[in-house]
């Protein structure tokens, strides 16, 4: 199923690292104050109530935000913006499956975030424990830091402008206007 959506896209209609680049400033325009807004909450949550559990919720529901947008509507809000779509090899929008892989980069680095973010409050018992885990989670955050440039400059380098998270989900970032042609 794969070589259908190759065979019915030419190289142009992929997506290529600056456009993916301007996607992401995009998405940081849009998504900037209401992230902020939400961390503002969660952080005044986690201490009124001595606990990392509202920074726990903020992970989750911005991890869960990304996923289901991927699912939903085939891209962030930088993507549907500016015409990218993302999509599978038979030109459908992910799969849940798929949207996960997908961003396994980013839950990674956020979930090791919220460690290294403990230790700066002591916020209960748990999250002195996890704050214990900080400079370790320091350290693969930036390895992991690491990784993502990595991933990035494979759109550079590969056939069809995929990233190494584009290849272990089996997804493509195409323009939608060629979506429109293929379906």
């Amino acid at each position: 199923m794969e070589q259908r959506i190759e065979q019915q896209l030419d190289w142009s209609d992929y997506v290529g690292f600056w456009k993916r680049v301007l996607i992401h400033f995009v998405d940081f325009l849009v998504l900037a104050l209401p992230t902020y807004l939400l961390n503002r909450i969660c952080v005044s949550a986690a201490e009124s109530a001595e606990s990392a559990f509202p920074l726990f919720i903020q992970f989750v529901l911005l991890m869960g935000f990304n996923v289901f947008m991927v699912v939903k509507y085939g891209g962030t809000p930088g993507r549907l913006i500016l015409g990218a779509r993302i999509i599978n090899g038979d030109g459908s929008y992910p799969a849940l499956k798929q949207a996960l892989i997908r961003d396994c980069f980013l839950i990674i680095n956020g979930f090791l975030a919220v460690i290294v973010s403990l230790n700066t409050e002591e916020l209960s018992a748990v999250s002195s424990s996890l704050a214990n885990w900080s400079p370790l989670a320091t350290n693969l955050n930036l390895l992991f830091g690491w990784v993502v440039v990595a991933d990035c400059l494979f759109v550079v380098f590969t056939q069809r402008n995929r990233a190494l998270h584009d290849m272990m989900a089996g997804t493509y970032v195409v323009k939608k206007i060629a979506l429109d042609h293929f379906v």
